[in-house]
């Protein structure tokens, strides 16, 4: 989905004091203030991050990995979500193993004490655009089965599309190691197809 103002007005607000993100797809930047800059880790950069990032397509020399296996990556103080996770599929089925491996991918990247900022497509928005969509209570779910303390959760329409562009964005902080099994994982509500 990329990096609109709205995004880098959360990004603003909880990057602080850290000194590493890993971003979770080559993010473009739709905002006037970066005009001829297509990829975020201008921001980042710009922020004294280091900045690493995950995509299929390795653009912005991006690690390229599938998110719907487990992995085993170095740890990162904030995880980025502005619009991967929607995609995570296997082989176009319904899996929700793929959606829980990407979710264990990103609880896993992050250090206890760091935080995972997320905004993905609302269920009954942007149809054909993901496979996975979420509501605010699943992250009220999410947050209480993993210990995350919810920082920020709300909705918005992205770019202004208030017809059927809604996202959802929820901004965690982890506090504990341990992640819920896929079987828990599975009676959260979200929408896969």
């Amino acid at each position: 989905m990329g990096i609109t103002d709205f995004s880098l007005g959360l990004l603003d607000k909880y990057l602080n004091n850290q000194t590493s993100v890993i971003e979770l797809g080559a993010q473009n930047l739709y905002s006037y203030k970066y005009e001829s800059q297509p990829y975020a880790d201008v921001y980042y950069t710009s922020k004294g991050l280091k900045y690493t990032c995950i995509d299929y397509n390795k653009e912005n020399n991006a690690i390229d990995l599938d998110l719907s296996i487990k992995q085993n990556l170095d740890k990162y103080e904030v995880v980025t979500d502005f619009g991967t996770s929607e995609h995570i599929n296997i082989n176009k089925k319904h899996d929700p193993k793929a959606f829980y491996n990407c979710w264990l991918n990103k609880h896993n990247l992050c250090v206890v004490g760091g935080i995972i900022i997320n905004e993905n497509p609302k269920t009954g928005n942007w149809q054909g655009h993901g496979y996975n969509y979420v509501t605010q209570e699943f992250y009220i779910e999410l947050a209480k089965l993993n210990n995350y303390e919810i920082l920020e959760i709300g909705e918005h329409p992205a770019m202004n599309n208030t017809e059927n562009g809604w996202n959802i964005y929820c901004v965690l902080r982890k506090t504990q190691d341990k992640f819920m099994t896929l079987t828990a994982f599975k009676k959260l509500p979200f929408y896969t197809k």
